[in-house]
């Protein structure tokens, strides 16, 4: 009975008498069957009818005032609309029960919601207001909206104007109640919107007191018991080239001509000598996932004794490495290739600054490095021929522009400045991506378990709509014949001559898939490999950690080996998946902190116009760039005329007029808000025309 219910109530409602008609039940049975229904949550009765139940996730519109909810069952899988929100108190991305009702005036499907199952958001970061009778939390940098206050306990009045993170209760009717959980920022602390926002992320700077114990027993230099079946590479001229501002180092490098072959050496931190499997410094660093590199400082995936002293590389000090020993010749091809447990002394902490200087004939600088100057030269041979091999194999660079912030004592941007990378940065990235390519390809030959770094070929349907935007023909019979990355990197050589080829490679770049870590390995697209993982960066990646413990526990040192490769291929998806979401969080923090910062700097720059380029477009506007990476919105609502958005072709469409992506054009700053990381544009002509307006 119960299913042939659910079948017709799948459609339609039924009052309990249409009901027993077509199921042609007695009324008094089915009156039973339904009170089940409803008792187990299934059904529910509504103005005399009965509904079928659904669950689903809810999405809010920033009005506050309507939301869709996407279903969780295999109801059409098609975004209902609601505006039934305040009842419940309902919040975004809440998981709810709903049914379905026709609205009676446009007669489309309409979510009415009936239970809240799960609450999305149980922890939010605010602004204090702390009275001594009436403390509140105004949600003011959370995904909530901006303008709800929440009862806020446990708060003292010289937590005013604090930012916190709180804890959120819900009672029986969904109130709302904020517990405090810790002080983020205190209200004249320099960089508080920064750590506002890595708090938003659950990335924390500081590390639980039982971790700290942990770090406490791990000895700060290299002992005599450690070298132990080690291989020794002390006596080698090793140096470590990192950022001048840089503290923590990971990776030292060694090079040797040989003939017409070449040595490489890669020495990397053995992090796991030190962050033991399951140990409380392991669980943290799993659930940090990754280091956070924002504007003014580092919130660092292990503790600073580790990853600034006995993990980091320091020059003159002892140091555990695991190593990549690599022969290769003219050509960039590896002729044998191991890997080592050892011990190195860096010679050098040389900087990108310095190498790049030497390697272009500075005299000074040669001099005083006498003693690694013909190691870096031959070095700087060996990137050219991995750089032209891997290109040569369609390796894919869009060399797009990045910036970083210039800041002042209180944490306000003070400017921007435009980041070169330069050769020496090169050489190391070249030998770097080899080095995990390396390791990579000896697991897959050994067919190990393991974590790959894998990058999926673009959909045909994304490079379709990419290369009919951009009017390519040409193009676009290339992708045809097979989406390659020999093919794609062609098309980037092309769009290098077009105009406004920075935003053609940005727009390109969108249309590719986004790389992660993933216990299956399809190959790494952008790179144009076959085999590729992340065995670099121990300090700052748990991938990179993960890949040094699987190295060791199934090729170095199997003693547990049979219990260690079932629980690696047990759990590599999962620490796949997690450490991936960890890395995508990380990218958007820092994005969400640039974006704050770009606001913040503009907020000095009201009412001054820029020329500036239009990089997108969509329904609602057109984002224009002005000089330092500076991205506003031009709102339709300030566009004078009406235009209409062609999806399509990505434009804004008037009688008179037609606005392009690339187009030029001249804007006001007429709004910036680092509260909320927008900045608002208008176009200059229109700004001029509304004499009235109250921009002006």
């Amino acid at each position: 009975m119960q299913e042939d219910i659910l079948n017709l109530l799948e459609n339609k409602s039924y009052t309990l008498s249409k009901l027993a008609k077509k199921l042609k039940i007695d009324k008094d049975i089915l009156k039973t069957k339904l009170k089940e229904l409803i008792k187990g949550n299934i059904i529910t009765k509504f103005d005399k009818n009965y509904y079928i139940l659904y669950s689903g996730k809810i999405t809010i519109n920033k009005s506050g005032f309507y939301g869709f909810i996407t279903p969780l069952d295999d109801y059409k899988n098609e975004d209902i609309y609601t505006e039934d929100l305040n009842k419940l108190n309902v919040q975004e991305g809440d998981i709810v029960k709903y049914f379905i009702i026709k609205n009676n005036y446009n007669h489309k499907n309409e979510a009415i919601i009936t239970q809240i199952i799960d609450h999305s958001i149980n922890e939010i970061v605010g602004v204090v207001s702390a009275k001594m009778f009436n403390s509140k939390l105004k949600a003011s940098i959370t995904l909530i909206d901006e303008s709800r206050t929440f009862p806020l306990l446990n708060a003292k009045e010289s937590y005013d104007k604090a930012i916190a993170k709180c804890e959120l209760t819900y009672d029986k009717f969904n109130n709302i109640m904020a517990s405090l959980k810790e002080i983020v920022a205190y209200k004249d602390d320099p960089g508080k919107e920064i750590s506002a926002i890595a708090a938003m992320y659950n990335f924390n700077v500081s590390f639980p007191i039982e971790v700290k114990e942990e770090v406490q027993n791990i000895p700060s230099s290299v002992r005599e018991e450690d070298l132990k079946n080690r291989t020794d590479f002390r006596d080698l001229e090793i140096i470590t080239i990192d950022g001048d501002d840089s503290k923590d180092f990971d990776d030292a490098i060694y090079v040797k001509k040989n003939g017409e072959n070449y040595l490489l050496g890669v020495y990397i931190a053995d992090v796991s000598n030190y962050v033991l499997f399951n140990h409380l410094l392991d669980i943290e660093a799993y659930d940090r996932g990754t280091s956070v590199y924002l504007a003014d400082r580092v919130i660092p995936m292990l503790p600073r004794e580790l990853s600034n002293g006995i993990c980091s590389l320091n020059e003159g000090e002892d140091r555990l490495v695991l190593a990549c020993i690599m022969n290769i010749d003219s050509n960039g091809r590896c002729l044998d290739s191991k890997i080592v447990e050892g011990v190195i002394k860096s010679k050098h902490r040389m900087t990108y600054n310095k190498v790049n200087k030497i390697i272009n004939g500075d005299k000074d600088l040669i001099n005083q490095y006498q003693d690694i100057y013909q190691m870096l030269i031959e070095a700087n041979e060996l990137h050219h021929i991995l750089r032209n091999k891997r290109e040569n194999e369609g390796s894919l660079d869009f060399d797009l522009p990045e910036y970083s912030f210039i800041l002042n004592k209180d944490g306000s941007p003070k400017d921007i400045i435009k980041r070169e990378r330069n050769d020496a940065e090169k050489l190391i990235e070249d030998f770097m991506i080899y080095a995990n390519s390396e390791v990579a390809k000896h697991m897959m030959r050994l067919d190990l378990p393991f974590l790959y770094r894998v990058h999926d070929k673009p959909s045909e349907e994304k490079m379709a709509n990419f290369f009919s935007f951009i009017n390519d023909n040409e193009s676009m019979k290339l992708i045809k014949r097979g989406i390659k990355p020999k093919n794609v990197q062609k098309i980037l050589k092309d769009l290098s001559k077009k105009e406004n080829n920075e935003i053609l490679n940005n727009l390109l770049l969108r249309s590719m898939a986004k790389a992660k870590y993933s216990n299956d390995n399809i190959g790494h697209f952008g790179l144009a490999l076959k085999n590729y993982c992340h065995f670099t960066s121990p300090i700052r990646r748990y991938p990179d950690l993960i890949v040094h413990r699987i190295i060791k526990d199934l090729i170095l040192h199997p003693k547990n080996y049979e219990a260690r490769y079932r629980y690696y291929t047990n759990n590599l998806a999962e620490i796949g998946l997690k450490t991936s979401i960890r890395e995508r969080n990380a990218i958007e923090c820092e994005r969400d902190v640039d974006d704050m910062l770009y606001a913040w700097y503009m907020e000095k720059n009201i009412d001054k116009f820029y020329n500036g380029v239009i990089t997108s477009i969509v329904s609602f506007g057109m984002y224009v760039e002005i000089d330092k990476g500076i991205e506003g919105l031009v709102h339709i609502k300030n566009i004078n005329g009406y235009y209409t958005f062609d999806e399509k072709k990505l434009e804004l469409i008037s009688p008179k007029h037609t606005f392009k992506i690339g187009d030029k054009v001249e804007i006001v700053v007429i709004g910036s808000d680092r509260r909320t990381r927008k900045i608002d544009f208008m176009l200059k002509e229109d700004y001029l025309e509304n004499e009235d307006s109250s921009y002006k």
